[in-house]
């Protein structure tokens, strides 16, 4: 591998590490497509799953049994139907079509959010909005790896303090990216050299994690709301050109 192709490959498990233990997941959907500056399209998917699992580990660790345990039984049940619709339909569902669809839902989200504060999407917080934002993240995440929108739009409806916020969104990814993982095991997407380049990552993803928790410390619930809503504006707009 040349130093481009390793710097590009450290960054990515650095700002992994970042998004996930400061801000709920929300900078991942950029990793791949980093990373396929440097390699194709299928082997940029196959090493990132290893590099995502490895940053969930010290996410865990760091928030363990922070999570709020009603929001994760309000969200698995839509979770699992997403990931299972996805993988039975991946030959029929329009990957582009979903990650359009998700780009627009990041926008209005978002500008609702900033420029129009005291108007909310009360329906999202519901067992129904639940069950919804679930199926799409299962879906997205399965099929576009963006999963992380539709969790932070209902995140933000509801106004989790940030630990909770990011404690629970690493529980829920960390049990959809082993599920993944035996998929892309079946499908031969994961090979031996992206794992051990994923073990190999692991002081950055640990260096990645502190910086994420101290960056995620220094702000309160509405700073860390505001800044959700900026990631998700940015978001939107990524996922729709590139």
């Amino acid at each position: 591998m040349t130093v481009t192709t390793l710097s590009i490959i450290a960054f990515v498990v650095l700002l992994t590490g970042v998004s996930k233990s400061g801000f709920a997941g929300a900078l991942g959907v950029f990793s791949v497509p980093l990373l396929m500056l440097v390699m194709p399209p299928v082997a940029a998917i196959g090493l990132m799953l290893p590099v995502l699992i490895v940053a969930d580990v010290f996410s865990l660790k760091s928030y363990w049994q922070q999570w709020d345990i009603q929001q994760l039984k309000r969200l698995l049940p839509g979770l699992l139907v997403g990931v299972v619709i996805a993988h039975a339909l991946i030959g029929w569902l329009d990957a582009a079509f979903i990650k359009t669809a998700i780009a627009i839902l990041c926008i209005v989200f978002a500008i609702r959010s900033l420029a129009f504060s005291k108007f909310t999407f009360s329906a999202l917080n519901s067992r129904l909005g639940a069950f919804s934002m679930g199926g799409l993240a299962g879906i997205a995440s399965t099929l576009v790896h963006a999963g992380g929108p539709p969790l932070i739009m209902y995140f933000s409806t509801i106004k989790l303090p940030p630990k909770r916020f990011v404690a629970t969104v690493a529980i829920i990814f960390a049990m959809m990216n082993a599920v993944k993982l035996i998929g892309f095991i079946s499908l031969g997407l994961i090979e031996i050299k992206w794992a051990l380049i994923a073990l190999a990552s692991l002081p950055i993803a640990f260096c990645g994690n502190r910086l994420g928790i101290w960056l995620q410390g220094k702000l309160n619930t509405s700073q860390f709301l505001k800044i959700m809503n900026i990631l998700l504006l940015l978001l939107g707009i990524w996922l729709l050109v590139m």
